[in-house]
């Protein structure tokens, strides 16, 4: 049985950890399957946003600790290779925006795979932790990744500490975007209207009040804005961290929003008073 799935309905990508059995903890054949995933979405013309979530109790507990080999086997070199290319945070490389819906236990190469997203989300008993098990021959991105998001002090404390985050602590450290709860939502605007620019929130409401559904709201949520734009912002973003200021001002990198069909469709959508059609090109 598959232990990753991938399903796109409506530009959204969902790709889910099916392994609830073990926690949702990676394998070698568990990092092929997500690799393949993403490989997938990167090159997928319907998918416009991916969230990563998982079944279960738990988002991802880490690693199970195996190799591929059998007991007293030594590992070749292409295993080697293939353990340090197949990690959960490995493969995310794409301009297309990436969000990771977390519940439960989210530690080590969990974690991994959760930083290595561009937005996360999380339930409100979502526990977040660090794991020397997940370097597994592949890069240490914790640490690299919590550095960027929550500063060196407590970096360094949840790395040497192997300190628990809650989801309350990891939205005020900035470890996680916002908080999934279970309500009524809010309804949506008149699908004739002009966009309404809404305010920054902490909490993502669903009936469900699961980190899925969540995932799948904040990601419907960024589709009703210009994909070309995203694209070109995420890239110079990523492009600027650790350049100098005065270069990083300079950079074009990325689709040109400017010289797009959908700035022309955002303009005759303003004009008319409607929510404007989006081609992605």
């Amino acid at each position: 049985m598959a232990e990753i799935s991938y399903q796109v309905d409506d530009r959204v990508a969902l790709i889910t950890l099916q392994a609830q059995g073990r926690g949702n903890s990676f394998n070698p054949a568990m990092r092929r399957e997500l690799h393949q995933a993403i490989t997938e979405f990167r090159h997928d013309d319907q998918a416009w946003v991916a969230v990563v979530c998982a079944d279960g109790a738990d988002f991802c507990t880490g690693s199970d600790g195996s190799t591929g080999t059998s007991p007293g086997d030594t590992q070749s070199n292409k295993e080697r290779r293939n353990q340090a290319r197949f990690w959960a945070g490995g493969p995310f490389e794409t301009i297309k925006p990436t969000i990771a819906a977390v519940q439960g236990t989210c530690r080590g190469e969990g974690l991994a795979l959760a930083l290595g997203c561009d937005l996360r989300l999380a339930e409100g008993s979502a526990s977040f932790q660090t794991g020397l098990e997940s370097l597994g021959g592949g890069p240490n991105i914790e640490a690299v990744w919590l550095v960027n998001l929550v500063g060196l002090a407590v970096a360094l404390e949840m790395l040497w500490g192997g300190r628990s985050v809650d989801a309350q602590q990891a939205s005020r450290l900035g470890l996680i975007n916002r908080i999934v709860s279970k309500g009524e939502a809010e309804a949506e605007g008149p699908e004739e209207g002009r966009l309404a620019v809404r305010p920054l929130t902490q909490s993502v409401v669903t009936a469900e009040g699961s980190a899925s559904s969540g995932g799948i709201k904040l990601a419907r949520e960024l589709l009703q804005y210009a994909p070309v734009t995203r694209s070109f912002q995420k890239e110079t973003a990523y492009r600027s961290i650790g350049v100098p200021f005065h270069y990083a001002q300079t950079l074009e990198v990325g689709p040109n929003p400017y010289a797009s069909e959908d700035r022309i469709e955002g303009t005759r959508a303003f004009v008319e008073n409607r929510r404007p059609q989006w081609h992605n090109r």
